[in-house]
């Protein structure tokens, strides 16, 4: 199946000061529709990151001129990491074939699909960083963290709303925007799934194409809250 890799808690330090590693790109590609005052507040979560190795592409659902003229403006203000892009028409299938676009056009090292009205904590990508830093074995081909999970008993588990969300690479257990995937293994797997339950479809197809490679896939668990779904 898969080789998984778990930090203790009391391990889960960043890496000490001078340790010299290669930093990956991050690439992050988020699918809105409206709400933009919550697309704000998720674009201002990557800016306030406190590493730069990142970068963030948000496709929105149909043509919105007021959405463009938000993001042309953080785009205008951080040129080299945010862009943007409106589809000609509105496919309204969950943003699945948003997700499908991005995929094909993402170039970083590992990639993050999620919605821009999610939340992310501004020591993300320097938690992301540390861990690929420990990596004793190469880098792995995800990396998954925990979460809030604004459903009620989502996954089928009996919990509140806004409640603590333990991530696993398995179904009904994780959530797109808990995990970073080697782009390259993720654009193998793409996202043809247009269902509500393709979260879980476009896991499974990684762990398809990984094991046509003849190879385990290889999870880092970081068991962290590091986002807010909204």
């Amino acid at each position: 199946m898969f080789k998984l890799i778990k930090r203790l808690r009391k391990n889960e330090e960043t890496a000490p000061k001078g340790t010299d590693f290669k930093k990956y790109e991050l690439e992050v590609i988020a699918v809105a529709y409206e709400k933009l005052g919550a697309l704000m507040v998720f674009v201002q979560s990557w800016i306030n990151q406190t590493e730069t190795n990142w970068k963030l592409h948000v496709i929105h659902d149909g043509e919105n001129e007021k959405f463009s003229q938000i993001m042309e403006e953080y785009q205008n203000r951080y040129p080299e990491q945010i862009s943007f892009q409106c589809t000609k028409i509105r496919f309204n299938d969950y943003g699945h074939s948003l997700r499908q676009i991005g995929l094909k056009n993402a170039s970083g090292d590992y990639v993050l699909l999620t919605n821009a009205d999610n939340y992310y904590i501004p020591e993300t990508v320097r938690y992301i960083n540390a861990e690929l830093g420990k990596a004793a074995h190469g880098k792995p081909d995800v990396l998954i963290f925990d979460m809030v999970h604004s459903h009620q008993n989502p996954g089928k588990q009996k919990a509140p709303s806004y409640s603590y969300f333990n991530v696993s690479f398995k179904r009904k257990y994780i959530d797109m925007g808990a995990a970073f995937i080697s782009t390259e293994l993720a654009r193998k797997a793409g996202f043809s799934d247009k269902s509500f339950a393709a979260d879980a479809t476009y896991f499974e197809e990684v762990l398809k194409a990984k094991k046509e490679s003849g190879q385990k896939l290889v999870v880092l668990k970081i068991p962290r809250v590091l986002f807010v779904h909204n």
